[in-house]
C-alpha cells in the first residue's frame, strides 16, 4: 500500500488512540481522583442538579437546635460518586452541621445468602475506613429501619434525613415506615443516586418498551450525565467519636442460608470495582460490541456485583468508557445501551408496575412490554422460542459443553 494513503492514515490515528487509551486507564482511580478535584473543590461549590432529590416529608425547614444531617445509606454503598452522599454533605456544609452515616443491616432480605451479605458486608467496611479518614461517623444499626432509625436521629439531634432510591417493594416500604415515624420537624429526602437519570424524571409512566424510554433518556443525558464532584474531608466533625463497628456481631445477626459461600473472582468494595473497571476498558471492551453474547468470548464488563451493591456508580463507569468512543464505537454504544437503557427500562418497570414480581407482571408474555409476539407455535404461543439449532447458530455449543465438563 503506498505510504501516506488514507487507509494507512486511518489505522495509525486508531493504534496511537488505542496506545493513548491504555495509557490513560493505567492511573484510572488517579485520574478519576483528578476529574473530580477539577470539577470543583466540593459539592458546596458545585451546581447541584436538584432534580435529583425530592422530599419525601412534609416538612421541608431543617430542624431548629439540629446537632447533625444524617445520610441513611441503603442501595449506594460508596462514599464518591454518590449524589445522595454529596446532597447529605452539601446540606451539612450550608449548615456547618456534623455530617453522619448510617446503614441499617436487615437480618434477612428476600433470598439473599450470606454469599451476598458477605461480598456487601466486605465493601460495608471499606465504606466505614473511608468514612472515618474524611471525619464523617458510620454507624451500623442492626435491625429493621423503623425500629432503629427513628431512634437514633432522636438521640443524636439529627436536623435533616437524607437517603437514596430503590424502585422495589421493601426499601420502599421502609422509607414509608421511617417518613411516618420521624419527628414531625426533621424533613428527609431522597436522592436517586443509582440511575443516571432519575427515574422520576427519566419518564412519569410505565414504558412499554427499551424502544420508547430509549429516546427519553437519551435527550436528557447532557443533563445528567456529568463529572461529580469530590466528598471531602467535613469541616464540622462531631464532638464525639462513633462507637467502633462489632462486624462479628454483623455477621452473627444474619438469619441466612451459609452454605452458598462468597465467590472468589470478585473482591468487594469500590476500589476493587474500579480495578474492574479498569480491566474492561483496557482488556475486554474492544470486543463488548460484537462478541457480549457469546459465552465462550471474555468480554463481558463483569461489573455486575458491584453496580447491584451500589459499590461503583454506573454513571461513572459511562463516563470513563464513553471516552473510547472514538476507538471502540460499536462497544461503547452498546454498553450505553446495556447498562442506562435497558437498566433503567428495568428500575422503570420496577417503579411504575406494583406487579413487577408476579405472574401478573409478566409483561412481555401479555402484550410485548420487553419482547415482542413471535410467530405462533404450538404449546408455546407467540412466547419468543429458544432452540438447541439457535444456540449452535450463535456460538460454539461443543466449545461451551467441554468448558464445564469436568464440573460435577
Amino acid at each position: 500500500m503506498p505510504r501516506g494513503s488514507g487507509k494507512g492514515r486511518k489505522e495509525g490515528v486508531a493504534k496511537r488512540e488505542e496506545e493513548e487509551g491504555e495509557e490513560a486507564v493505567g492511573t484510572l482511580e488517579a485520574a478519576v481522583r483528578e476529574a473530580r478535584r477539577r470539577t470543583a473543590p466540593s459539592v458546596r461549590d458545585f451546581r447541584y442538579n436538584k432534580q435529583r432529590a425530592r422530599l419525601v416529608s412534609r416538612g421541608s425547614e431543617l430542624k431548629e437546635g439540629a446537632e447533625c444531617i444524617l445520610y441513611w445509606m441503603c442501595r449506594d454503598q460508596r462514599v464518591q460518586d454518590n449524589w445522595a452522599f454529596l446532597y447529605a454533605q452539601r446540606l451539612a456544609l450550608k449548615q456547618e452541621l456534623p455530617l453522619r452515616v448510617c446503614f441499617c443491616l436487615v437480618p434477612t432480605f428476600l433470598d439473599a445468602t450470606i454469599r451476598h451479605y458477605g461480598f456487601m458486608l466486605r465493601g460495608l467496611r471499606e465504606v466505614a475506613k473511608e468514612c472515618a479518614e474524611l471525619d464523617i461517623p458510620f454507624h451500623m444499626l442492626l435491625g429493621c429501619p423503623k425500629d432503629v432509625l427513628p431512634s437514633f436521629v432522636v438521640e443524636h439531634g439529627v436536623g435533616g434525613l437524607v437517603t437514596d432510591f430503590c424502585p422495589l417493594r421493601v426499601p420502599r416500604q421502609w422509607v414509608e415506615e421511617v417518613k411516618e415515624r420521624l419527628p414531625e420537624d426533621v424533613p428527609f429526602a431522597q436522592v436517586d443516586a443509582h440511575n443516571i437519570v432519575p427515574c422520576w424524571v427519566a419518564s412519569p409512566k410505565q414504558e412499554y418498551s427499551a424502544r420508547t424510554i430509549r429516546a427519553k433518556i437519551h435527550s436528557q443525558l447532557p443533563e445528567f450525565l456529568t463529572e461529580f464532584p469530590p466528598v471531602i474531608r467535613h469541616p464540622h466533625p462531631p464532638p464525639n467519636p462513633p462507637e467502633p463497628i462489632a462486624w462479628d456481631a454483623c455477621y452473627s445477626s444474619l438469619q441466612v442460608d451459609r452454605t452458598v459461600t462468597e465467590v472468589t473472582w470478585a473482591t468487594p468494595g469500590t476500589a476493587a470495582g474500579l480495578a474492574m473497571l479498569q480491566s474492561f476498558i483496557t482488556e475486554r471492551l474492544k470486543s463488548f460490541g460484537s462478541q457480549r453474547n457469546d459465552p465462550n468470548k471474555a468480554a463481558l464488563s463483569n461489573l455486575s456485583p458491584w453496580f447491584h451493591f451500589g459499590q461503583v456508580s454506573t454513571q461513572r463507569a459511562i463516563l470513563e468508557v464513553q471516552k473510547h468512543r472514538r476507538v471502540y464505537k460499536e462497544s461503547v454504544d452498546a454498553f450505553v445501551e446495556e447498562a442506562v437503557v435497558r437498566r433503567e427500562l428495568a428500575e422503570n418497570f420496577c417503579y411504575y408496575n406494583e406487579n413487577y414480581d408476579s405472574v401478573r407482571g409478566c409483561l412481555w408474555s401479555i402484550c410485548g412490554i420487553h419482547d415482542q409476539g413471535w410467530k405462533e407455535r404450538d404449546v408455546f404461543g407467540k412466547i419468543r422460542y429458544m432452540n438447541y439449532a439457535g444456540c449452535k447458530r450463535k456460538f460454539d455449543v461443543d466449545q461451551f459443553e467441554r468448558r464445564y465438563a469436568h464440573c460435577k
